[in-house]
């Protein structure tokens, strides 16, 4: 066996990022704006699924592409073509239109299945280097990727030609979800499971309820308050006076009056409480609230909603519990 040849590795490994880096700003600067909103413009009026045809390194590209589109909001799957020639193509509507993602545009297991296609009367959209090819041909909109070298020396390996149509498929992808109108709060829908999920958990999903919080009048002493607050373990009452909380009592807020030798018994809670809080909304994301919580020092917070009505109170405990840090 041949002792194998000694090369600095990250030369080369750097060269070919190079490579596919001008390849991607080659396909940017010639990429075609009326053929880039025809095919959008199509796949954002279908009424059915957004379905990726695709084989080989291609395919891996279209599966993802399908993957970030149902993510997002769009149903979209893909499907192999050699599964396809043998009963997937059942699973394909008139409603639906379909996506093919091929460099060569001249994919041999691809190429068999498009009279099958045409006969079901679903429409195509395709993404190839090659417009005079027999897939860009068959397409009812095509967009040609120009970009006719590999990042390696040898011309090869599908390296920057599947770069360039995951970039295309990702700006499509978020071209049409952003003419849907589709927000952060419908993607943490879409990704209930994972640290990724738990980053759009919102505050009134692990608060404790206002119902549940010591409710004090501010008339009673600071002893009787404190007895309150102790019972419910919160940490805190909320000060009620004629009904409405008009402030906060917190353990923080004993250590202060008794550092200051007030009359526990006597003072009335209402002439100590801390009448200006923090707080947070109930539709703000926990991973955010978090992160204010770490900033300010603080490990408890008032929730109110939309109304400025209080609504509850987040600690850090229950964002623990929840493991969402």
């Amino acid at each position: 066996m041949k002792e194998p040849k000694k090369i600095n590795f990250f030369a080369v490994g750097k060269k070919i990022m190079s490579n596919e880096i001008k390849a991607l700003q080659n396909v940017l600067s010639k990429i075609d704006k009326k053929k880039f909103n025809d095919v959008c413009f199509h796949l954002s009026a279908t009424k059915g699924n957004l379905i990726f045809l695709g084989i080989g390194k291609s395919g891996k590209v279209s599966e993802k592409i399908a993957a970030t589109l149902s993510s997002l909001g769009r149903p979209s799957f893909y499907i192999n073509a050699a599964e396809a020639s043998h009963g997937d193509l059942g699973a394909i509507s008139k409603k639906d239109i379909l996506v093919i993602f091929s460099f060569s545009g001249e994919t041999e297991e691809l190429v068999a299945l498009l009279p099958s296609i045409k006969n079901k009367g679903v429409k195509i959209c395709s993404v190839t280097a090659n417009e005079k090819s027999s897939i860009s041909l068959s397409s009812d909109v095509h967009l040609t990727l120009d970009s006719d070298k590999e990042a390696d020396d040898l011309n090869l390996v599908p390296t920057s030609s599947t770069t360039a149509m995951m970039m295309v498929g990702d700006a499509i992808a978020i071209s049409l979800s952003s003419n849907d109108g589709f927000e952060r709060s419908d993607f943490g829908k879409n990704h209930p499971g994972g640290s990724l999920g738990k980053s759009f958990i919102k505050v009134s999903e692990i608060m404790i309820e206002e119902k549940k919080l010591p409710l004090i009048g501010g008339k009673i002493s600071i002893l009787n308050a404190m007895e309150k607050i102790s019972h419910k373990g919160f940490g805190l009452g909320l000060i009620t006076i004629k009904d409405k909380v008009k402030g906060i009592f917190t353990d923080g807020d004993l250590r202060r009056v008794v550092n200051n030798d007030v009359d526990l018994s006597k003072t009335p809670i209402e002439a100590v409480m801390t009448k200006n809080f923090s707080f947070v909304e109930e539709n703000d994301f926990v991973i955010d609230v978090s992160k204010i919580m770490e900033e300010k020092k603080i490990y408890s917070l008032i929730v109110k909603n939309t109304k400025n009505k209080i609504t509850g109170l987040i600690r850090m405990h229950e964002i623990l519990s929840a493991k969402i840090i």
